[in-house]
């Protein structure tokens, strides 16, 4: 009669004891969780999408982040003026050193007898200059061409800077002038630039208001899948 109590007394230790070993390993994956990355940042790591629509019609957005360790991957494909802009973008940020590399590329074929095209690579980085500021700036070299040989092949480079400012809890804005230089080819001096007013509804949805100095206007609404 003695050996089941035993065998049930030894049974239940090692239940017993496997529960103990298991709760400090729970609670050490629980505080290994990251909170959501700001879905304002223009390095922010997530899959999510857009819903776009402005004075030029509609447009989507659709993109795949994954994180691991201090490095993140990010896939994007754009789709604008009622899809007859798009844009392909690969990113792989690190969040130790705040650089990132990618790779971006864009086909339009909004303007009539014209579809142009550009692809490049390049590498951002960003400053954190205070609480509420924040800098990512981003140097990019690539080509550009028209498919019907309507202007020359032309190697740029180009000079990307996102200023974000946090003004309020759930609001803020971002400046983002852009200058592209041609290397050769067509004579290329184009500077733009892009504002953004965005509300965060709360962590995964962002309503963004923008316009450009190409008298564009658009409304966004981002979320998080």
């Amino acid at each position: 009669m003695k050996k089941p109590l035993r065998l049930l007394t030894g049974t239940f230790s090692t239940f017993t004891l496997s529960i103990f070993a298991l709760i400090p390993f729970a609670f050490c994956v629980s505080a290994q969780e990251e909170p959501a990355s700001d879905m304002a940042d223009p390095m922010a790591v997530y899959t999510g999408g857009e819903i776009i629509a402005g004075n030029k019609g509609l447009g989507a957005t659709f993109q795949f982040g994954v994180n691991h360790g201090d490095w993140g991957v990010l896939g994007k494909l754009e789709g604008k003026n009622n899809f007859e802009n798009y844009r392909a973008r690969f990113f792989t940020p690190n969040k130790k050193t705040g650089t990132g590399l990618f790779v971006d590329a864009g086909h339009d074929f909004s303007n009539d007898d014209l579809t142009s095209n550009y692809a490049s690579i390049g590498v951002m980085q960003a400053f954190k200059l205070s609480d509420k500021f924040k800098l990512y700036s981003a140097i990019t070299y690539g080509q550009m061409w028209e498919e019907n040989n309507k202007f020359e092949d032309t190697q740029i480079i180009s000079s990307i800077n996102y200023l974000k400012y946090d003004f309020a809890d759930q609001f803020y804005l971002l400046l983002a002038p852009q200058y592209t230089y041609g290397l050769d080819g067509e004579n290329t001096r184009d500077f733009s630039a892009e504002m953004q007013l965005g509300y965060k509804v709360d962590s995964d949805n962002i309503i963004i208001f923008s316009g450009d100095t190409d008298n564009n206007t658009w409304i966004t609404f981002r979320t998080r899948f």
